[in-house]
């Protein structure tokens, strides 16, 4: 029933229990990321690393790979988080299906908890 705004509840559910962790969807320019463990929801809007390269002025560029994207519409329960730092804002996504990894930087986190989060 509670709404939090933070990355450390993500974070938290990662160490404790990183397999029950599902990402639900990817949209627009954010995840929507499951516990199943704690029946959390957490809805993540993502943005490029620092160290990613810009693109070119005007051409634009989706936030998610096309192999990303790929595997989100193939196989969406092998999409799964890697890694979360919420001191680097930083988020990792791979896919244990193609064994790919990639690379975000958390700009907002809502965590829904509760009744709340299984509603949506």
């Amino acid at each position: 029933m509670a709404v939090f705004l933070s990355a450390a509840f993500l974070q938290q559910c990662f160490a404790m229990h990183r397999l029950d962790l599902a990402v639900r969807q990817l949209k627009g320019s954010g995840i929507v990321v499951a516990c199943r463990q704690c029946k959390i929801r957490h809805t993540v809007r993502l943005g490029r690393r620092a160290e990613e390269p810009e693109a070119p002025f005007g051409d634009e560029v989706p936030l998610f790979a096309e192999p990303l994207r790929a595997c989100a519409a193939t196989h969406l329960p092998a999409v799964g988080v890697h890694a979360v730092d919420v001191v680097r804002d930083a988020l990792d996504l791979s896919c244990a299906q193609c064994r790919a990894t990639y690379p975000f930087r958390i700009i907002e986190c809502v965590t829904r908890s509760g009744s709340e989060s299984q509603a949506r």
